[in-house]
Protein backbone atom coordinates (compact mmCIF):
# COMPACT_ATOMS: atom_id res chain seq x y z
CA UNK A 1 0.00 0.00 0.00
CA UNK A 2 2.80 2.45 0.84
CA UNK A 3 4.51 1.77 -2.49
CA UNK A 4 1.17 2.24 -4.27
CA UNK A 5 0.84 5.69 -2.69
CA UNK A 6 4.38 6.59 -3.76
CA UNK A 7 3.67 5.38 -7.30
CA UNK A 8 0.39 7.34 -7.44
CA UNK A 9 2.23 10.47 -6.29
CA UNK A 10 4.92 9.96 -8.93
CA UNK A 11 2.29 9.53 -11.68
CA UNK A 12 0.47 12.68 -10.51
CA UNK A 13 3.74 14.66 -10.50
CA UNK A 14 4.63 13.43 -14.00
CA UNK A 15 1.16 14.32 -15.30
CA UNK A 16 1.52 17.85 -13.92
CA UNK A 17 4.89 18.12 -15.65
CA UNK A 18 3.39 16.88 -18.94
CA UNK A 19 0.53 19.41 -18.64
CA UNK A 20 3.00 22.26 -18.06
CA UNK A 21 5.09 21.18 -21.04
CA UNK A 22 2.00 20.86 -23.27
CA UNK A 23 0.94 24.38 -22.28
CA UNK A 24 4.42 25.60 -23.16
CA UNK A 25 4.29 23.81 -26.54
CA UNK A 26 0.88 25.34 -27.26
CA UNK A 27 2.21 28.83 -26.49
CA UNK A 28 5.30 28.32 -28.66
CA UNK A 29 3.21 26.88 -31.52
CA UNK A 30 0.97 29.96 -31.38
CA UNK A 31 4.05 32.17 -31.57
CA UNK A 32 5.41 30.21 -34.54
CA UNK A 33 2.03 30.27 -36.31
CA UNK A 34 1.96 34.06 -36.10
CA UNK A 35 5.21 34.17 -38.13
CA UNK A 36 4.58 31.36 -40.62
CA UNK A 37 1.97 31.10 -43.33
CA UNK A 38 0.27 27.71 -42.78
CA UNK A 39 -0.38 27.30 -46.52
CA UNK A 40 3.31 27.72 -47.37
CA UNK A 41 4.26 24.46 -45.63
CA UNK A 42 4.11 22.49 -48.86
CA UNK A 43 6.29 19.64 -47.61
CA UNK A 44 4.07 18.94 -44.59
CA UNK A 45 2.01 15.76 -45.11
CA UNK A 46 -1.72 16.44 -45.31
CA UNK A 47 -2.55 14.33 -42.25
CA UNK A 48 -0.04 16.26 -40.11
CA UNK A 49 -1.27 19.62 -41.39
CA UNK A 50 -4.86 18.58 -40.59
CA UNK A 51 -3.94 17.48 -37.05
CA UNK A 52 -2.48 20.92 -36.40
CA UNK A 53 -5.82 22.61 -37.07
CA UNK A 54 -9.10 22.62 -35.22
CA UNK A 55 -11.76 20.81 -37.27
CA UNK A 56 -15.51 20.31 -37.16
CA UNK A 57 -18.08 18.21 -38.91
CA UNK A 58 -20.60 15.38 -38.56
CA UNK A 59 -19.60 12.06 -37.06
CA UNK A 60 -20.04 9.43 -34.37
CA UNK A 61 -19.46 9.38 -30.62
CA UNK A 62 -18.96 5.97 -28.99
CA UNK A 63 -18.82 5.56 -25.21
CA UNK A 64 -17.42 2.46 -23.50
CA UNK A 65 -17.80 1.82 -19.78
CA UNK A 66 -17.13 -0.89 -17.22
CA UNK A 67 -19.89 -3.28 -16.17
CA UNK A 68 -21.70 -2.42 -12.91
CA UNK A 69 -19.73 -3.83 -10.00
CA UNK A 70 -22.69 -4.51 -7.73
CA UNK A 71 -23.87 -7.73 -9.42
CA UNK A 72 -21.03 -9.94 -10.59
CA UNK A 73 -22.21 -13.29 -12.00
CA UNK A 74 -20.70 -16.27 -10.20
CA UNK A 75 -17.60 -17.68 -11.88
CA UNK A 76 -17.01 -14.50 -13.87
CA UNK A 77 -13.46 -13.36 -14.50
CA UNK A 78 -13.24 -9.75 -13.18
CA UNK A 79 -11.17 -8.86 -16.29
CA UNK A 80 -14.30 -9.47 -18.39
CA UNK A 81 -16.11 -6.66 -16.57
CA UNK A 82 -13.77 -3.77 -17.38
CA UNK A 83 -12.75 -1.86 -20.49
CA UNK A 84 -9.28 -2.69 -21.76
CA UNK A 85 -6.92 -0.88 -24.11
CA UNK A 86 -7.67 -3.32 -26.91
CA UNK A 87 -11.39 -2.46 -26.70
CA UNK A 88 -10.58 1.21 -27.31
CA UNK A 89 -8.09 0.28 -30.04
CA UNK A 90 -10.70 -1.90 -31.76
CA UNK A 91 -13.25 0.92 -31.85
CA UNK A 92 -10.63 3.40 -33.09
CA UNK A 93 -9.48 1.02 -35.84
CA UNK A 94 -13.06 0.38 -36.94
CA UNK A 95 -13.64 4.15 -37.19
CA UNK A 96 -10.43 4.68 -39.18
CA UNK A 97 -11.49 1.83 -41.49
CA UNK A 98 -14.81 3.59 -41.97
CA UNK A 99 -13.08 6.69 -43.29
CA UNK A 100 -12.73 8.79 -40.14
CA UNK A 101 -11.11 12.10 -41.02
CA UNK A 102 -10.23 13.11 -37.45
CA UNK A 103 -10.65 11.52 -34.03
CA UNK A 104 -10.48 12.25 -30.30
CA UNK A 105 -10.24 9.98 -27.26
CA UNK A 106 -11.46 11.64 -24.05
CA UNK A 107 -11.38 14.92 -25.96
CA UNK A 108 -7.69 14.54 -26.86
CA UNK A 109 -7.00 14.88 -30.59
CA UNK A 110 -5.58 11.65 -32.04
CA UNK A 111 -2.55 11.96 -34.33
CA UNK A 112 -0.06 9.50 -35.76
CA UNK A 113 1.96 9.97 -32.57
CA UNK A 114 -0.84 9.66 -30.00
CA UNK A 115 -0.37 6.79 -27.56
CA UNK A 116 -3.32 5.20 -25.74
CA UNK A 117 -2.15 2.88 -22.96
CA UNK A 118 -3.94 0.93 -20.24
CA UNK A 119 -2.47 1.37 -16.74
CA UNK A 120 -4.46 -0.66 -14.22
CA UNK A 121 -8.06 0.55 -14.29
CA UNK A 122 -7.32 3.81 -16.14
CA UNK A 123 -5.97 4.72 -19.57
CA UNK A 124 -3.26 7.18 -20.50
CA UNK A 125 -3.90 9.37 -23.53
CA UNK A 126 -1.02 11.64 -24.44
CA UNK A 127 0.42 11.35 -20.92
CA UNK A 128 -2.80 12.15 -19.02
CA UNK A 129 -4.79 9.48 -17.16
CA UNK A 130 -8.54 9.04 -17.60
CA UNK A 131 -11.08 6.83 -15.87
CA UNK A 132 -14.11 5.25 -17.56
CA UNK A 133 -16.41 5.93 -19.24
CA UNK A 134 -14.20 6.30 -22.32
CA UNK A 135 -15.47 8.48 -25.15
CA UNK A 136 -14.17 8.04 -28.70
CA UNK A 137 -15.39 10.55 -31.28
CA UNK A 138 -14.73 10.61 -35.02
CA UNK A 139 -15.58 13.07 -37.78
CA UNK A 140 -16.59 11.57 -41.11
CA UNK A 141 -19.48 10.18 -43.14
CA UNK A 142 -21.89 8.97 -40.45
CA UNK A 143 -23.35 6.05 -42.39
CA UNK A 144 -19.92 4.73 -43.45
CA UNK A 145 -18.54 5.07 -39.93
CA UNK A 146 -21.55 3.30 -38.43
CA UNK A 147 -21.43 0.47 -40.98
CA UNK A 148 -17.71 -0.05 -40.35
CA UNK A 149 -18.15 -0.16 -36.57
CA UNK A 150 -21.18 -2.46 -36.64
CA UNK A 151 -19.52 -4.93 -39.04
CA UNK A 152 -16.08 -4.99 -37.42
CA UNK A 153 -15.53 -8.54 -36.00
CA UNK A 154 -13.68 -7.30 -32.91
CA UNK A 155 -16.37 -4.75 -32.09
CA UNK A 156 -19.02 -7.45 -32.67
CA UNK A 157 -17.14 -9.59 -30.13
CA UNK A 158 -17.10 -6.68 -27.65
CA UNK A 159 -20.86 -6.25 -28.11
CA UNK A 160 -21.29 -9.90 -27.06
CA UNK A 161 -19.59 -9.01 -23.77
CA UNK A 162 -21.96 -6.04 -23.50
CA UNK A 163 -24.91 -8.43 -23.74
CA UNK A 164 -23.39 -11.06 -21.44
CA UNK A 165 -21.75 -8.98 -18.69
CA UNK A 166 -23.31 -5.53 -18.93
CA UNK A 167 -20.32 -3.63 -20.26
CA UNK A 168 -21.34 -0.15 -21.38
CA UNK A 169 -21.86 0.67 -25.06
CA UNK A 170 -23.40 3.80 -26.51
CA UNK A 171 -23.19 4.86 -30.15
CA UNK A 172 -24.71 8.16 -31.19
CA UNK A 173 -24.61 10.31 -34.28
CA UNK A 174 -23.67 13.98 -34.07
CA UNK A 175 -24.41 16.63 -36.69
CA UNK A 176 -21.46 18.79 -35.63
CA UNK A 177 -18.42 17.73 -33.64
CA UNK A 178 -15.68 20.25 -32.82
CA UNK A 179 -12.14 18.93 -32.30
CA UNK A 180 -9.24 21.07 -31.07
CA UNK A 181 -5.91 21.24 -32.85
CA UNK A 182 -3.33 18.83 -31.49
CA UNK A 183 -0.79 20.29 -29.08
CA UNK A 184 1.52 17.33 -29.67
CA UNK A 185 4.90 17.69 -31.37
CA UNK A 186 4.27 16.05 -34.75
CA UNK A 187 7.82 16.37 -36.08
CA UNK A 188 8.81 13.13 -37.77
CA UNK A 189 12.12 11.65 -36.70
CA UNK A 190 13.89 8.56 -37.96
CA UNK A 191 16.95 6.44 -37.29
CA UNK A 192 19.94 6.48 -39.58
CA UNK A 193 22.76 3.96 -39.90
CA UNK A 194 26.13 5.47 -38.97
CA UNK A 195 29.10 4.44 -41.08
CA UNK A 196 31.92 3.63 -38.65
CA UNK A 197 34.45 2.67 -41.35
CA UNK A 198 35.97 5.99 -42.04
Amino acid sequence: PQSDLALAGLVRHRQETVTELQDSIRTLNDQIASHVDVHSAGDTPAELALAQRAVSGPGLVITLSDAPGDTIPEGTNPNDLVIHQQDIDDVMNALWSGGAEAMTVQGVRVTSRTVVRCIGNVILVGGTSYSPPYKIAAIGDISRLKQSVESNPRVVNYREYVARYGLGWELRSADNLNFPASSQDLTLRYAQVVDNHG
